[in-house]
Formats: C-alpha cells, structure tokens, sequence
C-alpha cells in the first residue's frame, strides 16, 4: 500500500511513500497501547469501591450495630432459648463475658526470717495492729482482722511490754520451718515470755508466718479472744498439747494460725538448756539434764569449753531438730568462737516419759565440740580438751600445768569454781583427783611432783569452800599418759607430753 507524502524540495507536491517506511514509527506506540487501557480500568475499579461499594457496606454496619445495641437495652440479661432453625435468636450468639481481671502476683516481701519478726516487733510498739494482724495471718488473710483483734487485746488491755526489734531471736529449725521468738512481759512479771512464730518461704511472698504460738499465762487472760484460737496439737517436732479452747465460729475459715503452748516444746526446750551453758550457770543447767545419763563432769566440762571459749549461738539457724517424735527429739547445737574463729555444733538427746511430762536432757554428743575447742585452744594460752577419758571408767575434768610447773593455770579458777559448787550441794559426794606427769625425770620425782599438782588443786577447792574429807588425792607419775611422749619414730613429742602434764578431778557421784 503506497500513501502521499510532501517532498521538501517540490513545496507541496505530493510524492508516494511505500508503508514500510512509516512501520517504525508506530511500533512503539502499539505495544502501549494494552497497558493504558489496564491502568485505566484499575484506576475506574478503586472509584466503584470508594464512592459506590464501601459507602454502603458502613451503612449496613452501623444498621447492623444499632441493632444489637437496642437488643441490649431493652433486655439486659436475656434467658437462653433452645437453639432453633426458626429462632432468630439461635442464629445470634449471646454477647461473651467480660474476661475476669488477672490476679496479681504477691509482691516479694521479707528477704530475711529476722527482717519478719522485727516488723513484727515494729508494728506492736507502734500500735499498728492492723499491720500486725496482716503479719500473722498472712497464710490466711481471712482472719487478718481476728489476728489484729487478738494482738491488740493484748497489747493495749492485758498491758503486754513486748521487746524491742534487737530482741528479736531465731530459736531454730523444725521440719523445714525457721522458729522466731518475741518477748514479752506482762505487768508485775519480772521473767519475760516469748511470743513464738513458725515461718516458712514462700517463692513468690518470701518469708511468712504460719503459726503463731501465745505462751499458756497470756492465753489465760485472753478468754474473750479464744475463738481466734485453737488447740495446740502435739507439735512434730515433740511439743505438749496445748490447753484447749472453745471451737472457733464458722465465719473464721482456713487453718487456725494462733496455738497455745502448755509448755515447753522440744525446740524451746532445749534451746533455753543451752543458754544456760552459754550463760555459764551449770545451777541452771543442771535442772534440764538426766543425772542419771548424762555425766556430771560432761555438764561441767561443757561450761569450762563454752567459758573459755566465749561461744555463743550462731545466728541463723541456733538449733536443729533432727529427730523429732513425740517422747524422743535430736538437736544439732550450732555454735561459733569469734576469739577461736570457728564454727562448731553438738548433739543433744531430748526424751521424755509421756506426753504430759517434761523433757530432760539425756545425752550430750561432745566430739566435735571438744574437737574443735582442742585444735584452737592454743590461740587462748589454754592447753587441750577439759573433760578426757578416766582410766577407772566414765570422764574426769583436766587441768593442765606447765613444764615442771604445779601452779595453776589462771584459768583453772573458773573450772574449780563449777566443781565447788557440785560439791557443796551435797556434802556427801565424794571428788577424786589425780595428779600426773609426762616421762621426763624419775620415777620419785615425778611421783612428787603429780602429788604437788594434786594437792595444789585440792587446797584451790578448800580455799573455794570445800570441806577435805570431800577430797581424796592419789599421785599417778608418769603411770598414765593421755597421749604418746614420743613420736612413732621413736624422737620426742613436746605436743603429746604436754598433754599428760595435768591433774583429773573425778566425780565419784
């Protein structure tokens, strides 16, 4: 197909053209073509669905709304119908409950069993009995108010002088529970009492009280607070029955928090035993011990260690019950030297004859105790363990003297002190003492010089008070050694001969 075309060098005259010629000119265009006209109907599809379609889905929405709004309001709680395919109500769900708030997870409270029991102390010195009450009751908050009602009574009607927060004890361990102890003084009592808590942790809490025990005279004057309170039964760990009291009304729920102690349980017990010893009153001591069973020289020699020593409780956890039953009760002792710079413990055998009967002391597990004193004694000038082995059977007390030395040792004084006193309280006990040497020197001298060590710690007890036909004396020489005087290779042991350089003092009780 030929077509016109002007020629520039004619003016207007029309020349052919073959189509061929024109074809690259229109190729370009022709492949554009299809993509404006989809552009186009892309662009004229959004304006359908915003100015036509979207308008009326709102209107449908919002209609729908109204609907359900009204439906609401004009019944509130509607009853369930049957499903039905001709209800329009079957088709329609009711509305779901609002889902309930989360719990919120306890904050963590007391890092420290002892940062609890000052709180404690804290808030019943200032008459927050509200805060108190919240304290005792925290493993049943149910009877906060009921606690906090108890603890004011007793504060503020029974007059109760409770101790400040540096008197605040831990008594012990028992079956995974930490014991704390409170004073408290009632007017014209000069002894105090102990308000008593069980504490456990709590992972997400920390530290809570979940039992707390009132001594039997401050439950006496509470008769109008004895619903908040219940029965103590035998405690696990060995402790008496409490005195009972009225059943608690039903709007009280949970476990009963608040128990009354008859007496003192196995853990009290014996921690009031070896304050005592701490305290070095063997008198006293003495009224919680088994005579019977439990060697007078054991009691002696275990206030000379915790004299000499000056031991005292360790902190955190004083005592361990380790064996708790109702008429037999273990306690590990734990306790600490500062001037030693040690920690060490001993075993105590609590029992008793029934339920209703008081506990005794019936044995004294001393090794490690001793032990422990024996290898640090030299930091105190104090030479060896006081109580040894009798070659006539049973324990004597040691006093130990310097190389060819018969004088005492200055700190023998408070030793023959306690003896004193055992053989003053009953003139008809009899004391054997002892005297020895090591191997250095004769036969004859050594005999002499035992018999001065002897006699020399008999006229220390005169002079204390002791009558002399109390006293009989024996002079042993070198004859029995404690410890080797020489070494296995046969060369000489200073340590093992200055051991056996001492006087006994047995109790022929």
């Amino acid at each position: 197909m030929a077509s016109l075309m002007l020629s520039p060098d004619n003016g207007n005259m029309l020349i052919p053209c073959h189509s061929r010629q024109l074809r690259p000119a229109f190729s370009t265009s022709g492949r554009a073509l299809p993509v404006v006209i989809v552009g186009l109907a892309l662009l004229v599809a959004a304006l359908v669905f915003f100015f036509i379609t979207k308008p009326a889905l709102d209107k449908k929405a919002a209609s729908e709304s109204a609907a359900v709004k009204d439906t609401m309001k004009t019944t509130p709680n509607p009853a369930p119908e049957p499903a039905s395919p001709a209800s329009p109500k079957a088709m329609t769900p009711p509305p779901a409950p609002a889902p309930a708030p989360a719990a919120a997870t306890p904050s963590f409270g007391f890092a420290r069993p002892m940062d609890l029991g000052k709180e404690m102390a804290r808030s019943l010195a200032a008459e927050d009995f509200a805060r108190a009450g919240s304290l005792a009751a925290a493993s049943d908050p149910a009877q906060s108010a009921a606690a906090a009602a108890m603890l004011e009574k007793m504060v503020k009607q029974l007059g109760a002088k409770v101790g400040g927060e540096d008197q605040v004890e831990i008594l012990g361990l028992v079956e995974n529970k930490t014991r704390l102890a409170l004073p408290l003084t009632l007017p014209g009592q000069t002894s105090p009492l102990r308000l008593q808590f069980d504490l456990e942790r709590d992972e997400r809490m920390g530290w809570k009280i979940t039992r707390l025990e009132l001594p039997r005279e401050l439950a006496a004057a509470l008769p109008a607070a004895a619903p908040a309170m219940t029965a103590n039964a035998p405690a696990a760990d060995g402790g008496k029955p409490a005195m009972k009291s009225p059943a608690p009304p039903a709007a009280v729920p949970g476990k009963k928090i608040f128990t009354v102690a008859e007496g003192a349980d196995a853990l009290s017990f014996g921690s009031d035993f070896v304050r005592a010893l701490l305290r070095h009153d063997f008198a006293e001591a003495r009224k919680y011990v088994d005579e019977k069973k439990v060697p007078t020289e054991r009691l002696a020699g275990l206030c000379i260690v915790f004299e000499e020593g000056r031991y005292e409780f360790k902190p955190t956890k004083p005592l361990i019950i380790t064996v708790a039953n109702p008429e037999v009760s273990w306690v590990i002792a734990q306790v600490q030297s500062p001037s030693l710079q040690q920690s060490t413990e001993f075993g105590l055998e609590l029992q008793r004859t029934g339920r209703d009967q008081p506990w005794r002391v019936v044995g004294l597990n001393l090794s490690e105790i001793l032990g422990s004193y024996a290898a640090s004694a030299s930091k105190l000038g104090v030479p060896y363990t006081p109580i040894v082995k009798n070659p006539s059977g049973g324990e004597s007390l040691a006093l130990y003297f310097e190389y060819d030395q018969a004088q005492l040792h200055p700190r023998a004084q408070k030793q023959l002190e306690i003896v004193a006193g055992l053989l003053k309280s009953d003139p008809g006990k009899k004391l054997h003492i002892t005297g020895h040497t090591d191997d250095k020197g004769t036969d004859d001298y050594n005999i002499r010089l035992s018999r001065s060590r002897a006699d020399t710690v008999k006229q220390q007890l005169s002079a204390l008070g002791v009558s002399e036909s109390q006293i009989i004396t024996t002079a042993a020489g070198k004859a029995q050694p404690l410890s080797p005087n020489q070494k296995a290779d046969g060369s000489d042991d200073p340590e093992g001969r200055s051991k056996n350089r001492r006087a006994e003092i047995f109790l022929d009780f």
